[in-house]
């Protein structure tokens, strides 16, 4: 069913692209319980643990951006249904090689599946959802309930299942974006890509028509495409801001529990504080898309990731639990406006036809700052302390987002403009 009109979206279509991103994100989080389990039972060094649990990010790194790309020519369907398929097939592969070099393998191929599921999720958004804020808050909210429910219950299959079992529990959970991609909208139906084919007839036909093994080689049209398209300013603000997340993020997952542990909180506390962290995030999500009803989605982003940024900061500041667990849920709701609104402005910047070209853009920022922001932290640790390191990365943090605030100042165009009907995210800073 779906609303009247022809900017209508139906029912079955959201539900599609929020099962796509729920099913395929669960799977990272639940890799991440059983997989480091399963390296150390392969009894590898030291060196190699770290090696094959680290290849989960090597192929999203470059692949990124040709699967967005691929999206575009292609159309979501086929695209998300290869990936599904290569996701439900993997996990099963691990108790059936039993080999480190296998688990390898193995990993690259894990994380490209998974990560490709959630670049196409947020892509989606954009192609079949209009790019509106209110439908990326839904999805981030979805996707949180898997972050939250997947890895306990794949602990304790593995606890009193063994590997087995825990394995063939991802496969089945994969089999969700399977589902999940054969209700999107035949891609046929989508907007024409920018890239035909002359046909028989002498008309023309959308290349998304044909399916071939070329079209899963990358091309450097496609890197070269996505890399101009940090020359237009909306996108570029919404990825820089996304980079300088991680900084918070990565000092929130090493240093902020090492200090929680050094002033006498026990790990039951932090965990409960990283469990308000989560569900106040997805209270953010939901709250994002009536925000911009009143405040240029640009600046809100600018700010909410300020603010995020800097209620980590003050961690030392926070004497007690009761403190520390008021910022943590501040920081959960400002986290969760600050993603929907970073998918929407990177959508917002491209074209419909270049949309996946420039997520997956967006996706290999983050990958790059996943990895260079715990260096940083590090670095920032060694060189003043933990508790000094908080402040230096909130000082970082605030200089960027202010470097970054000065650069749109005078682009009014980019800001977007606040919505005046019913729930609709107007304005664009697209480029011509």
């Amino acid at each position: 069913m779906s609303r009247p009109g022809s900017d209508s979206i139906s029912f079955r279509t959201e539900c599609a692209v929020y099962g796509v991103g729920l099913f395929s994100t669960t799977m990272f989080f639940m890799g991440s319980v059983i997989i480091p389990l399963w390296v150390v039972s392969l009894n590898p060094s030291p060196l190699m643990v770290g090696i094959v649990l680290g290849a989960r990010q090597f192929l999203p790194l470059f692949f990124s951006i040709h699967a967005g790309a691929l999206i575009d020519r292609l159309g979501p369907r086929r695209v998300m249904l290869f990936f599904a398929l290569l996701g439900v097939a993997i996990p099963i592969l691990y108790p059936v090689l039993p080999w480190v070099a296998a688990a390898l393998v193995l990993q690259l191929f894990a994380g490209l599946s998974d990560s490709m599921g959630w670049l196409g999720a947020q892509t989606m958004v954009g192609k079949l959802l209009k790019s509106r804020t209110r439908y990326a808050g839904r999805l981030s909210v979805v996707i949180r309930f898997g972050h939250l429910g997947g890895p306990p219950l794949i602990g304790a299959v593995w606890d009193f299942g063994g590997p087995w079992a825990a394995f063939a529990l991802m496969s089945v959970w994969g089999l969700g974006t399977v589902v999940c991609a054969l209700m999107l909208p035949a891609d046929r139906d989508r907007e024409t890509p920018p890239e035909t084919a002359q046909t028989a007839e002498g008309g023309t036909a959308s290349a998304a028509s044909r399916m071939t093994m070329r079209e899963l080689v990358p091309r450097a049209s496609d890197y070269l495409s996505a890399l101009r398209m940090l020359g237009v300013p909306v996108i570029a603000t919404g990825i820089m801001v996304g980079m300088v997340v991680h900084l918070g993020n990565s000092l929130q997952t090493s240093f902020y529990v090492v200090y929680l542990d050094r002033i006498g909180i026990p790990g039951t506390a932090i965990g409960v504080l990283f469990g308000a962290f989560a569900i106040c995030a997805a209270a953010g999500s939901i709250v994002a898309s009536w925000l911009t009803r009143h405040i240029p989605p640009l600046w809100l982003l600018i700010v909410v990731v300020l603010v995020t940024s800097g209620l980590i900061a003050i961690t030392p500041l926070l004497g007690s639990f009761v403190a520390l667990f008021v910022a943590m849920s501040l920081r959960g709701i400002t986290n969760g406006i600050h993603q929907p609104l970073i998918i929407t402005t990177v959508l917002r910047g491209a074209d419909v036809a270049h949309q996946g070209k420039a997520i997956g853009l967006r996706a290999t920022a983050n990958r790059v700052a996943a990895v260079s922001s715990p260096l940083i932290v590090g670095l920032v640790a060694e060189a003043f302390g933990i508790e000094t390191g908080f402040y230096v990365i909130g000082a970082l943090a605030a200089v960027l987002l202010a470097g970054l605030a000065l650069y749109v100042a005078p682009r009014p165009e980019t800001w977007g403009e606040r919505r005046v009907g019913r729930g609709e995210d107007a304005g664009s800073g697209r480029a011509p």
